[in-house]
C-alpha cells in the first residue's frame, strides 16, 4: 500500500468514504471491518476518507 498516493490509495479512501456514507452517521471501525476493510487499511486510510464522506454528504 502507498498511504501517501497511488491510484490504490485513492480507490481505498474513494470504498471506504462510500462505505461510511451507506451506514450513515455513527460508522465505526467494527462497520469498516464487517465492510471488508482491514484494520490496517482503517488505520492509514480512515481520517482521509472520513472527510471525503463528510464532503460527499454536505454535497448531496
Amino acid at each position: 500500500m502507498q498511504p501517501n498516493g497511488g491510484i490504490h490509495t485513492r480507490n481505498t479512501i474513494k470504498s471506504m468514504a462510500e462505505a461510511m456514507r451507506s451506514v450513515g452517521d455513527g460508522c465505526t471501525k467494527d462497520d469498516l471491518l464487517l465492510k471488508g476493510f482491514t484494520e490496517r487499511q482503517i488505520n492509514i486510510f480512515g481520517p482521509k476518507a472520513t472527510e471525503l464522506a463528510t464532503v460527499m454528504a454536505q454535497a448531496a
